[in-house]
């Protein structure tokens, strides 16, 4: 008697075979013809923390705007010659992502061009400028169309599956993974949802190890190591990120109290955290007490407006008129109410002080591009219709496809010449101040050059205090910033103008002491300035 089942037990490995072959040779085809290159340097710093090398002394799973789940798991994966970890996961994260898509859009009877021309819309930008927090959300989407897929035919590997993509989401971005799902909560059946015991007991567990792995993280940094780095981030974000700085300035007298300075707030907010002194906790504290709440910003709605004409932006354009031409194609209650919350929710988080951040829409754009194909029971439709929906995705990926290529192109011939002028580099660790050094141009995804991976930099930012970091290794040392400033030889900085005024001023109030450049080096459009704090002569 011939099994029934083993039949379509071989269609479904088969189908998924082949998912899995096409999203692979997509990806790596797009790495082997282009350079793929970060799009912020957030993935940058991680990678050295992860790895331990620019900013970090030392390899760490501690890192900071990732889960630490994740940091042990990038750690984990090994070095293939020049591709670190890091790099190799986000990948890997990329390939699972398009198979996801290929794989259960032709099970939801979409059929392999459509399947193939939706995945080319989403990927090819996140494959060239990969980003963790794209990285998160798309998984995510994953996650939701795998749960709509199992809502319409069942199936515990596919539930199963949309419970590790949404984990890996959490961990990757627990921010972008929680926005997505608030997004996607009209998305999803939950009439049928709601009485299946299966899927409550998967969401249950899925609750349970999210909120394993948010203890966990939480465990990592309450270490005695730590404790300067989490008193100051929570001290320092009104001033560096909410404009708390720029208020303080308007109250003298309260800077004046407790014993700053005009000048002293400007360096805070600048990310001079570098004089236990200024970066005091316990004063910042007591100076914003005094200040009281932060008004809301007089332009927030400006800035909410500005998120939703961020849709119009070159990187989101293609994907945004694809996704509001299918909403009209193929119209339906639960994709316009997702609409509005997506909307919504963008506005609002333009007037929070977080306006067009590219990074953040594209899941949203790929959620609202993939809802109208899993919501209406594509084959059921006119074949007119269906011929429709073909022509604006594929028409859609080939404009985002050639911008998408144009700007990868004028980004490797940058990254190339940045990473030329590196070349003689000095040896010892250079202090790099805000976002003065190509991190991305310098550190691309895949192609790692010894020379630049020698580099040590000592970073003004938010990892300042974190334990890995090569300032505060280099402080441990008494080789600090403010130490090296008073030596004969001075400390390289890489900075920009503003920077030295701040730094002029910080000599004379603080050290008595007025500050000159001691020798610079060009690098291209890198200049490597020695500056020394050298004390005044006393008439007698």
């Amino acid at each position: 008697m011939v099994n029934s089942a083993a039949p379509k037990l071989i269609e479904k490995n088969s189908q998924l075979a082949i998912s899995v072959f096409v999203s692979a040779a997509f990806v790596l085809a797009l790495c082997l013809l282009f350079e793929p290159r970060w799009d912020t340097n957030d993935d940058v710093a991680m990678s050295m923390v992860a790895h331990g090398y620019g900013i970090a002394s030392i390899g760490s799973p501690n890192l900071v705007f990732s889960n630490v789940i994740w940091g042990y798991l990038v750690r984990a994966v090994p070095q293939i010659n020049d591709l670190l970890g890091y790099s190799i996961a986000t990948i890997a994260a990329l390939v699972i992502i398009g198979t996801v898509i290929f794989y259960t859009l032709q099970k939801l009877g979409l059929g392999s061009l459509v399947s193939l021309s939706v995945l080319i819309l989403i990927l090819a930008r996140p494959v060239l400028f990969p980003q963790f927090t794209i990285n998160a959300g798309l998984l995510t989407v994953g996650a939701i169309i795998c749960w709509h897929l199992y809502s319409q035919q069942g199936g515990k590997q596919v539930l199963l599956t949309g419970c590790l993509l949404a984990f890996f989401g959490y961990v990757v971005r627990s921010y972008e993974f929680l926005l997505i799902l608030l997004i996607a909560l009209p998305l999803l059946p939950w009439e049928k949802l709601y009485k299946d015991r299966t899927f409550l007991k998967a969401a249950a567990i899925l609750l349970l190890t999210i909120s394993g792995a948010a203890f966990v993280d939480y465990q990592a940094y309450q270490g005695d190591s730590w404790q300067q780095f989490n008193a100051l981030n929570t001290a320092r974000a009104p001033i560096t990120d909410f404009g708390a700085g720029v208020l303080l300035k308007k109250h003298p007298e309260i800077i004046a109290s407790h014993g700053y300075t005009l000048n002293d707030i400007s360096l805070l907010s600048s990310w001079f955290f570098v004089d236990p002194k200024l970066a005091d906790p316990i004063q910042l504290n007591a100076m914003l007490q005094e200040l009281g709440p932060l008004p809301s910003p007089s332009h927030s709605f400006m800035n909410g407006w500005l998120s939703i004409k961020t849709l119009t932006h070159p990187a989101l354009l293609p994907s945004f008129l694809a996704s509001l031409l299918l909403l009209l194609i193929l119209p339906n209650r639960r994709l316009f109410l997702t609409w509005v919350v997506s909307i919504a929710t963008i506005f609002v988080l333009g007037m929070l002080g977080r306006p067009g951040i590219i990074r953040v829409y594209i899941p949203i754009l790929s959620l609202l591009l993939i809802a109208p194909l899993f919501l209406q029971g594509y084959k059921t439709k006119k074949y007119f219709t269906q011929c429709l929906v073909f022509i604006v995705i594929m028409v859609a990926g080939l404009f985002n496809t050639i911008a998408v290529f144009s700007e990868s192109r004028n980004a490797q011939m940058v990254s190339e010449e940045v990473r030329r002028d590196l070349q003689g580099f000095p040896k010892e660790a250079v202090v790099v101040w805000g976002s003065a050094f190509p991190y991305e141009y310098a550190y691309p995804v895949l192609r790692q050059a010894e020379s630049v991976m020698a580099i040590k930099l000592y970073g003004l930012g938010v990892l300042t205090l974190a334990p890995f970091s090569v300032s505060y290794n280099e402080s441990l040392l008494g080789r600090g910033m403010v130490d090296r400033l008073v030596s004969e030889n001075g400390v390289p900085i890489i900075g920009v103008n503003q920077h030295w005024n701040l730094l002029n001023n910080y000599c004379e109030e603080h050290l008595n002491a007025f500050s000159h450049e001691v020798k610079n080096q060009q690098h291209g459009l890198i200049n490597v300035s020695w500056r020394r704090c050298e004390k005044k002569v006393t008439q007698q």
